[in-house]
């Protein structure tokens, strides 16, 4: 297997890792950031525990990706290169940070007369903050930096890259408009507006596992078609 190879489907096994972690996430959580009683210390703390685990795990496969594609990548364009690894540690570590509140509610639970519904509030508020920002706001912006370069570089295609254009396009405006309060958080627009991104990385990773890069030879040895 040569280098660009290996590259290709370890940038496409950690796309898959961040999506699964992040819905397995949300599975954890279920609904005991919303419930009350939990905030006020009643109930079990494993699956939050679990939650925050799977959302480090995330943050963790959104650098590992990151610096893949960088590595792969670098010398097709090393600015959109090099923004894209930036944007992805960044989105890496707000969502890492996110956790942090969580962890608060959890070892204020441990502690008698500390945990209270309103402060446990406000913690899961600085969470879902962090959700909008790193999952967002930043992964929109990302989106829209690995697709110019996807699309100038031709090593996957065209389809690809104008999906991610498209895609990190509208998830960046869905976003501004969820901070704005036009949209709600996590409502049905706002998943709706998702769709895109996600289409967008799943068939880039697919491509990825199982075609790989392609070469700049194959590029230019491609048919033309008459029109």
């Amino acid at each position: 297997m040569s280098r660009m190879r290996t590259y290709a489907l370890l940038a496409g096994l950690l796309y898959y890792c961040t999506h699964i972690t992040s819905v397995a996430a949300v599975v954890a959580f279920g609904s005991s950031l919303t419930d009350p009683g939990w905030l006020s210390g009643a109930g079990t703390d494993t699956a939050v525990r679990v939650g925050v685990l799977l959302e480090v795990l995330l943050a963790l496969g959104c650098v590992g990706n990151g610096v893949v594609l960088f590595t792969a990548l670098r010398v097709r364009g090393p600015a959109l290169a090099g923004s894209f690894a930036a944007l992805r540690i960044l989105e890496g570590s707000v969502i890492v940070a996110g956790t942090l509140p969580l962890l608060a509610i959890l070892s204020m639970r441990g502690t008698p007369g500390t945990a209270t519904s309103s402060f446990g509030e406000s913690l899961v508020g600085i969470h879902d903050g962090a959700f909008l920002a790193g999952q967002g706001l930043v992964i929109s912006v990302n989106t829209l930096v690995i697709a110019e370069l996807l699309r100038r570089s031709q090593v996957v295609p065209r389809g690809i890259a104008l999906l991610g254009l498209g895609g990190g396009a509208l998830v960046l405006l869905s976003n501004l408009a969820q901070l704005f309060g036009a949209i709600e958080q996590s409502g049905g627009v706002a998943m709706v507006c998702a769709v895109p991104v996600f289409a967008f990385e799943i068939w880039f990773a697919t491509y990825l596992v199982f075609r790989g890069f392609r070469s700049t030879t194959a590029r230019q040895t491609e048919p033309m078609v008459a029109v």
